[in-house]
């Protein structure tokens, strides 16, 4: 069995002081068990000013985890804000691997180490679960991932996010990783859960109410992160004709634009897709589209996130779920305008309903996402690691 603890700071400019804090709010010395990890996500300042690595000093046990533009947990949340997460159990125990100079390597180099860690952290017992923590790869993407994955013989599941820090440079360094004391922009960092631990996974969307069996198109022509046509037309001519968008120099509300993919094994996913491939009608995605989906284009609405959030807490909470480690797709953030926080105040309130019903808390951590790694069943019960878009994802534990 596992227990979670969750702490939560704004002492951005103060490292003795937020260490301090979470010690204060984890107290490890009572409530640590015979093994222990800790899941961490902060705003980008608390690496400069040190912060980051100050708690990973101060606490008694492994820490793992990456950037996030916004963060939430007991029943608090903010922009320039850190939390801390921290899972204990006396049967249940914790492997940490790294990946470095991913930004370096090949596609190839990366899957072989991969392969290796896998064959290694499978050696003695397959994982409940792996927890990756990867940065938007200039060459080694999450789809690579969990391809490799799924295709083992005894595939495990993952679940887990793509750093993202709304304020990174150009060149990606911004999005943090983070393995203790090591903070970087070119490391991927696994976190493998083994013992008695039965992880639930669930997926919710912006379109969890609505009917989308109809108006479906087929991807025609795909090439891994690229669509070039839907219907036997070209990808932007497709949009352009459906009213989708006026022209073709006016993409700007592409961010906002998810798209629902049903694949022939049943499963669905949405995508994200950030702009034309220059000098084609093609459109780069965020991941691998494939030709034979189904899709349909829909638009991301501020009220339908919220609901939905609120719909997925309260459907945990009704089935007595708790312990909840959740990432939420930065555009649905986005897609809330100037309330971009407008999710995390409503889980904040979700769970203080539950808190006064109950007489006890809701145990949550919130942190946003640049891709949200969570697997889904086939319609014939097998396991397929995704990665998603526009989704608010959870795992939960038994407490």
């Amino acid at each position: 069995m596992i227990k979670m603890y969750t702490a939560f700071t704004k002492q951005v400019d103060d490292p003795e002081a937020a260490a301090r804090e979470i010690l204060e709010q984890l107290k490890p010395q009572e409530n640590k068990l015979k093994n222990t990890i800790g899941i961490i996500h902060f705003f980008h300042e608390f690496v400069e000013t040190d912060v980051c690595k100050a708690i990973a000093d101060a606490l008694p046990f492994d820490v793992a985890g990456c950037v996030s533009s916004y963060v939430g947990t007991t029943e608090r949340y903010g922009d320039t804000a850190m939390s801390v997460t921290m899972l204990t159990g006396d049967d249940v125990s914790f492997s940490i691997r790294a990946i470095e100079d991913t930004n370096t390597k090949s596609v190839e180099q990366i899957a072989d180490e991969l392969t290796r860690m896998c064959a290694e952290l499978c050696a003695e017992e397959k994982p409940k679960l792996v927890m990756p923590f990867l940065q938007v790869g200039q060459h080694f993407t999450s789809d690579n991932l969990v391809d490799t994955v799924n295709a083992l013989p005894d595939p495990f599941p993952l679940y887990g996010t793509i750093a993202f820090n709304i304020n990174k440079e150009d060149d990606g360094t911004g999005n943090y990783t983070q393995f203790n004391g090591k903070i970087s922009s070119d490391m991927q960092v696994y976190v493998a859960f083994y013992g008695n631990i039965e992880p639930e996974f669930h997926v919710i969307t912006s379109f969890f109410d609505e009917t989308l069996q109809g108006g479906y198109a087929t991807v025609t022509g795909a090439s891994e992160t690229v669509l070039e046509s839907v219907d036997g037309m070209s990808a932007l001519k497709y949009l352009m004709e459906q009213g989708i968008i006026l022209a073709s120099n006016n993409l700007s509300g592409l961010w906002t634009l998810p798209a629902i993919l049903l694949y022939p094994n049943g499963t669905e996913i949405v995508h994200a897709f950030h702009g034309v491939v220059k000098g084609t009608e093609s459109i780069w995605t965020t991941n691998f589209i494939k030709e034979g989906a189904k899709i349909k284009f829909a638009h991301l609405d501020g009220d339908k996130t919220v609901l939905s959030a609120e719909h997925l807490i309260k459907d945990l909470a009704k089935s007595n779920k708790n312990n909840l480690i959740m990432y939420s797709c930065i555009a649905r953030s986005w897609s809330l305008g100037a309330n971009f926080l407008s999710e995390a105040k409503k889980i904040a309130a979700c769970a203080g309903e539950h808190r006064q019903t109950n007489n006890a808390p809701l145990n949550y951590s919130l942190a946003y996402s640049g891709g949200e790694i969570c697997p889904v069943w086939d319609k014939n019960g097998k396991m397929v690691n995704t990665v998603h878009h526009y989704t608010l994802v959870a795992c939960t534990f038994e407490s």
